[in-house]
């Protein structure tokens, strides 16, 4: 305290607490966290570490919305039909007119950082409003942004959870504001990036009559609008355009102890939790309004028995749970400052939430932004010039199949990966769907999620090149390239 307080004294000192300095580090935070998320993101892509599932479904669909065609997608399941056949996500294609400025694919992860970053902002525009302190807003900002589960939604691909952030903070701020307008807006798009967003739309209904019960009209309004949006979407639209078909149904109960039991048995969702909590000081167990809200985040990421990937920090599964965890954490101070009266406090306990979010994710989660000052990382993009090459035999507009890694570079013709074939076919996927190309890279020590779908590559290979239907065109090492004759 004492350090604290000869820091103060000085004159950088009151310079950096006071209110322009203090948005001023807002900003540059915010930007500090889209510089890195864009350098390794695009470095990901160059690597080809970027996967057709989900980057390149969703490219695929923004990308032909954008030429105003059907948004027909690559699927090993709902293949050939409208993206909506998969989830009901139509502001995905609010994205699609990044592509009227340029046909390449990595402006999707530009923007992804982009709008990330910006919800950063919301989220400490937010805290202004209900703290009234601009240096404590920064710190819980720090800690989202900080967030290993945020970071690792960035880096992973495009997702419309990682981008469903914006809106959904959005709400939070107009309903602060009371423009209902906007709010409604913001609401609707939020639930319009996935369909199964309904479920926390009416958790974020039931926070507004928590925190103002004199609204308890735009919160009803609010509950039944995302109660209406989840069924027609799950019970009406997905089936239109799948003909008949919702693969991600789940057992519904409202027992609480398997309910509960479904929190925390498994080690996993126990350290999901955990981390989760810690990375915001616990300052969420503070703010009981929103409880139901963090609740049904948890439930629907753990309740699915057959979804074990949503259960961690990685992929896309945490970006709403950070966005969850830093505005009830917002409230969790404001109730705190009802006992901590002295200014020096406050400033101190928001610098111990820095450093907190500076600890987790340096030390002990190794955040995976630390690969944007690593130059080995940026070294390692010039090691997949020889794909690069590879895909670069593949003419414009013609029909391909190739392996998971290769597809997001192909994504804006027609493209399909390559499978193995069903058990009762005696053809290949591939022969039963005769592309003009088939684009195989086989060398050894691959990511296994680069032959997502495939068995056995090296037996395509051997039936594609006894195929007298094709030829090899290019052959470079363990990369091929078949055209049909």
């Amino acid at each position: 305290m004492k350090i604290f307080k000869d820091v103060q004294k000085t004159k950088y000192g009151r310079f950096f607490l006071s209110l322009k300095a203090l948005d001023l580090l807002a900003f540059l935070l915010c930007l500090l966290f889209m510089l890195a998320g864009i350098l390794v993101s695009l470095n990901r892509f160059w690597q080809y570490d970027v996967f057709f599932y989900d980057f390149g479904i969703f490219d695929q669909a923004i990308w032909s919305v954008s030429r105003f065609q059907a948004p027909i997608i690559e699927h090993f399941i709902v293949g050939g039909k409208w993206i909506w056949a998969d989830h009901f996500n139509p502001s995905i294609f609010l994205f699609s007119p990044l592509y009227w400025l340029t046909s390449r694919q990595e402006i999707l992860l530009i923007a992804q950082a982009f709008v990330v970053g910006i919800s950063g902002l919301v989220l400490y525009s937010i805290g202004k409003h209900v703290l009234k302190n601009q240096f404590a807003s920064v710190a819980v900002m720090t800690s989202y942004l900080l967030f290993v589960g945020i970071q690792n939604a960035i880096i992973t691909d495009f997702h419309e959870a990682t981008v469903a952030t914006l809106p959904f903070l959005l709400t939070y701020l107009f309903f602060l504001k009371k423009k209902w307008l906007w709010y409604f807006v913001s609401l609707v798009i939020f639930l319009g990036f996935k369909e199964s967003n309904f479920v926390a739309g009416i958790a974020v209904g039931v926070t507004v009559f928590l925190l103002d019960r004199k609204l308890w009209r735009h919160s009803a309004a609010t509950i039944l609008l995302s109660l209406l949006w989840g069924i027609i979407a799950i019970k009406f639209v997905i089936p239109y355009f799948s003909e008949g078909i919702y693969q991600y149904s789940v057992p519904f109960t409202l027992n609480p102890i398997e309910l509960g039991n479904a929190l925390i048995n498994n080690e996993t969702k126990r350290s999901t939790i955990l981390y989760s909590l810690w990375s915001f000081g616990f300052l969420p167990l503070l703010s009981p309004q929103f409880y139901v809200l963090l609740l049904q985040d948890f439930l629907v990421r753990f309740y699915p028995p057959f979804l074990t990937l949503s259960w961690g920090l990685g992929f896309h599964y945490s970006a709403l749970t950070a966005a969850a965890m830093g505005v009830s954490s917002l409230f969790g101070i404001k109730f705190l400052q009802k006992f901590i009266t002295n200014t020096r406090a406050g400033y101190f306990l928001s610098l111990v939430l820095i450093i907190n979010a500076l600890f987790l994710y340096r030390v002990v989660l190794r955040g995976p932004f630390g690969l944007s000052y690593n130059p080995a990382f940026y070294a390692h993009s010039k090691d997949f010039k020889f794909l690069d090459e590879l895909v670069d035999q593949i003419p414009e507009n013609a029909g391909v199949m190739t392996q998971n890694n290769l597809a997001p570079h192909l994504t804006h013709q027609k493209v399909e990966l390559l499978r193995t074939k069903c058990k009762d076919c005696t053809l290949e996927y591939y022969q039963m769907r005769q592309p003009d190309y088939v684009v195989m890279d086989v060398h050894d020590g691959q990511n296994p999620n680069n032959f997502y779908g495939v068995e056995d590559m090296g037996k395509i290979l051997q039936v594609l090149r006894k195929d007298t239907g094709y030829k090899v065109i290019f052959n470079k090492g363990d990369q091929y390239v078949f055209k049909r004759k």
